[in-house]
């Protein structure tokens, strides 16, 4: 049952991959043997980045014919499905108590994702002996939504859900994309850093530190520091209204 804001509530959302949990050479290999049939080719990582594969329906799409995708996707989910045993990284470091401790204080928490609704039937179901989705009281895939990240529209419909303001929220994700939600949606916007190396945190960590309504965190210990210590959030200076998902 969806527990509902009251004005003194605040919520965070999350994304998923590459915050929460690594799926970084899930994906990779589940791509690479998905695509090499009908590109006839293998795919280096290096290749797949280049792809932006943000959300596995998109990026399918976009590489083939309509009437080609649903057999390229089933293919996809099967080797999805048959390697997350052996290629699924499990939760970052201090991501369950960061959860437990969130969720205790009386947050509100949810996940907007570019994840399609079935790889994220594949995962939740591996997950259940941890009880990972009792801490979740929305979880929004790339197939609730019309458009992906960095549009609004998910992050929107899971405020709208929760009856929560953008202004008493927090989306906590790894990618530019992700911060580009959260500022299109009114949302402070947290970085997780957590799962990047070096490099790819200082450009990722550079401009959010110049922007008054984002904050890095380099663990989830920072973010779980920063949460139970959150006063009420300013709201992002956006363009954007909030407005009815059909």
């Amino acid at each position: 049952m969806t527990r509902r804001a009251d004005h003194r509530t605040r919520c965070v959302l999350f994304d998923l991959d590459g915050t929460l949990i690594n799926t970084w050479h899930l994906y990779m290999e589940s791509f690479r043997r998905t695509l090499e049939q009908p590109l006839e080719r293998r795919l280096s990582d290096a290749d797949i980045m280049a792809l932006h594969p943000h959300a596995e329906r998109r990026l399918l799409l976009s590489l083939m014919e309509e009437h080609e995708f649903s057999p390229v996707f089933d293919r996809f989910l099967t080797h999805y499905a048959s390697l997350h045993d052996e290629l699924f990284g499990g939760f970052y470091a201090g991501v369950l108590d960061m959860l437990a401790q969130i969720h205790g204080q009386g947050y509100l928490l949810g996940i907007v994702t570019g994840k399609s609704r079935e790889a994220w039937r594949i995962t939740s179901t591996r997950l259940e002996d941890q009880a990972f989705e009792q801490f979740f009281d929305v979880v929004l895939t790339d197939d609730d939504v019309r458009s992906p990240k960095p549009s609004p529209e998910g992050l929107l419909m899971a405020l709208d859900i929760l009856d929560v303001d953008p202004a008493h929220a927090l989306y906590i994700g790894d990618s530019k994309l992700d911060g580009q939600a959260a500022t299109a949606a009114g949302l402070p916007f947290g970085a997780a850093l957590w799962a990047q190396a070096r490099p790819a945190q200082e450009r990722f960590a550079d401009p959010v530190q110049q922007t008054d309504a984002a904050e890095p965190f380099a663990d989830p210990s920072q973010a779980t520091a920063f949460l139970l210590n959150w006063g009420t959030p300013k709201p992002t200076p956006s363009k954007s209204t909030k407005q009815r998902v059909r």
